[in-house]
């Protein structure tokens, strides 16, 4: 009797963690991939520009509230040399503390500022939710994805243009719930 009473509770034990194992699902399969004309949405991480063999790194928070406006906030580090650009339409403005002007009015004496002036304003939030380049100047690759509930989203994207290069590694999706 007791042989038979180990062998069912061993059978019931092994049939029924074979179950649950939480290895078995990838979470990553049950979500879609963020459409690439979302909007209100913000972004959290790093990124590397280099242009003619100059590179130069920074943090960005970037929010998209609508289809025609971004704001994109970069710092150097230890959150130095705060910067926003903001995206209105087709025109990029950039906001030093009290300074604002046209991003095309600012001297390109940085990798970043030369990149985000030469990538057209409205492909680039797109790029950075996974978008494939439709211009045959840029190539974009979204090699790797994380689980943003309810999306799955690029936490790495490389971008290339002729002698322009921007890495980017996301470590944080906010997606506002559709209404």
């Amino acid at each position: 009797m007791r042989a038979w009473l180990w062998f069912s509770l061993t059978v019931l034990i092994s049939t029924g963690c074979a179950g649950l194992d939480p290895k078995s699902e990838d979470p990553m399969e049950a979500l879609s991939r963020a459409p690439d004309d979302l909007v209100d949405w913000t972004a959290k991480g790093k990124a590397s520009f280099t242009y003619q063999g100059v590179t130069e790194a920074a943090r960005f928070y970037w929010a998209r509230s609508t289809p025609q406006d971004d704001a994109i906030t970069l710092s150097g580090p230890f959150s130095m040399n705060r910067q926003t650009i903001e995206r209105r339409d087709d025109q990029l403005i950039w906001r030093d503390g009290d300074q604002i002007r046209p991003l095309s009015e600012v001297a390109p004496d940085s990798p970043a500022l030369t990149a985000l002036t030469a990538i057209p304003p409205e492909a680039l939030g797109r790029w950075l939710l996974g978008a494939q380049s439709d211009s045959l100047a840029w190539e974009v690759e979204a090699s790797e994805w994380q689980a943003a509930p309810p999306w799955q989203a690029p936490s790495r994207v490389t971008i290339r243009g002729s002698d322009i290069e921007i890495k980017v590694i996301i470590s944080r999706w906010e997606f506002s719930p559709a209404l």
